[in-house]
């Protein structure tokens, strides 16, 4: 959405599901649409961010913001960055990637790149708005940014993971607070329950569920995080490497993201 060790590495270091609301159905093999065109994640511009030309100030390497912004609020920022890698870093293991991340201090500036939520990522570079100042926003980014570099940064291949595994896992590394398992528990109650992972798969759907202005990202982020959070639990930092592996060598997400739940499973079995 970022690796870190953002609010406390203990916190995120162990992941536990509550029941969760009924309708999260086992996943089905739905080709994620319009993959690249992510909600938040994937905006098109006109133009490739250059962010000294656009006038922002390296503050650290790969780490700008916008001239606005304070001597005072700099080490605050270089701490989120740190702790939003330590978070990334604890799921996904050593990170690959080493995005640009710029941070706007007004809406003004934010819009100006195009920014439209809290944060989103185009190519190598993260903008975080000035309302996204937080290790899990920065963190939710750079986990987009890791899969996509661990994958290859190849459309082919992005394109075949649904919308609601990539989300999830970056829901999941971020330990934003406000997808704590009562606040999705409590939307489903109030909604029909959960929706299916079919109906998570593409980019259209997605938004669909979500609605607008996110008025039920719950049902969206929420539920993608559950599944994830339950895969992992299983699968494990092995697992997603596995998932990977077999996704770069074509295999069918489905098969890979089953495969690798299954295989971690057998292993802890047989030392049991």
């Amino acid at each position: 959405m970022a690796k870190l060790t953002p609010i406390l590495v203990a916190a995120l270091v162990t992941i536990i599901l509550l029941p969760g609301c009924g309708g999260v159905g086992p996943a089905r093999t739905v080709k994620a649409q319009n993959r690249l065109d992510h909600l938040h994640d994937r905006i098109a511009s006109p133009r490739v961010l250059q962010p000294v030309e656009d006038g922002l100030v390296k503050i650290a390497p790969h780490i700008f913001v916008d001239r606005e912004v304070g001597p005072e609020y700099v080490s605050d920022l270089l701490n989120l960055v740190d702790k939003a890698r330590v978070r990334v870093d604890y799921f996904y293991g050593e990170l690959l990637s080493r995005p640009d991340i710029l941070f706007c201090s007004s809406m003004a500036c934010y819009r100006k790149f195009g920014g439209v939520g809290l944060g989103y990522t185009r190519g190598n570079t993260i903008l975080i708005s000035p309302r996204g100042w937080r290790a899990a926003i920065i963190s939710h980014e750079l986990s987009h940014v890791e899969l996509a570099a661990r994958l290859g940064d190849m459309p082919d291949i992005l394109d075949k993971v649904p919308q609601w595994f990539d989300e999830g896992m970056a829901v999941m590394v971020s330990m934003a607070h406000e997808f704590s398992d009562e606040a999705w528990e409590e939307a489903c109650r109030k909604g029909d329950g959960s929706p299916q992972l079919s109906e998570l798969a593409s980019m259209a759907d997605w938004n669909r569920v979500t609605g607008v202005n996110g008025v039920n990202m719950q049902l969206s982020y929420g539920t993608a995080r559950q599944e994830v959070a339950r895969w992992y639990a299983a699968a494990g930092k092995k697992g997603l490497q596995q998932l990977i592996h077999a996704l770069k060598a074509r295999q069918e997400f489905h098969t890979a993201y089953q495969g690798a739940e299954h295989a971690a499973t057998v292993l802890l079995a047989t030392r049991d």
